[in-house]
């Protein structure tokens, strides 16, 4: 009797103790994706689509918060990356979603730029194509447990672009808002050369980013294409 007791408390506390690692690995989960830093970049990725509408709306009392909410994002964006390092939440999915959420920021204002024939197509597809393109190398090399090597200059590509489009929402709101000067003011602000000459240079620094996106990562982009070098 006492040796199937032994038995059965053996089986009941590896059962506990499962249950346990199973518990723990569920609020492992849950305080991986479930944090701040991530809600707010996922607050980003929602509102993309919401700050388009407005921005290419007819409606005026639409199209007044569109700047607004472009600004709440911009800032979200260095909140979120605050947050985490002031308190040591930093994730692979955070390291993900954040950069994530600043292309699905940048690119429905563009989408929407070109909509409205501030900017060129082929300037919108050009940065389309780099912030996908990048995207889709950081996911191919995490799924092959891969190093993806990320630059700096990435940072100062998307501080470029998050000025370049508060430039554009600024006018837009103030000739909205016609308050300070005339509508047809701001609006050859917009459509203007400088506007234009601005997104060209914005643009080309993009692409320049992504050709040393790939130089950083060639080991990836061997993988990729099934090519292999041989080292002697």
């Amino acid at each position: 009797m006492i040796y199937l007791n032994n038995i059965f408390n053996k089986i009941l506390s590896k059962y506990q103790n499962k249950k346990y690692q199973n518990k723990k690995l569920k609020l492992q989960i849950k305080s991986m994706i479930f944090n701040v830093p991530n809600i707010i970049s996922g607050f980003r990725i929602l509102v993309s689509p919401i700050f388009f509408a407005m921005v290419i709306s007819k409606d005026i009392n639409i199209a007044i918060f569109a700047f607004p909410l472009f600004l709440i994002g911009a800032i979200s964006d260095y909140y979120d990356g605050w947050y985490a390092r002031k308190y040591k939440v930093i994730t692979k999915l955070g390291i993900f979603i954040d950069p994530l959420a600043d292309k699905f920021l940048t690119l429905s204002a563009f989408i929407a730029f070109n909509y409205l024939e501030i900017i060129p197509i082929w300037m919108t597809i050009a940065i389309t194509i780099r912030d996908f393109g990048t995207t889709f190398l950081r996911l191919f090399g995490e799924s092959h447990d891969l190093p993806v090597t990320t630059s700096e200059i990435a940072k100062l590509k998307t501080f470029f672009q998050f000025v370049f489009i508060g430039y554009i929402g600024l006018a837009f709101f103030l000739m909205k808002i016609d308050i300070f000067l005339s509508p047809d003011f701001f609006n050859s602000v917009i459509y203007s050369m400088f506007t234009y000459y601005f997104m060209l240079l914005l643009t080309l620094f993009t692409i320049y980013t992504l050709f040393l996106y790939i130089k950083d990562n060639m080991l990836l982009i061997n993988k990729l294409f099934g090519i292999t070098t041989d080292s002697k």
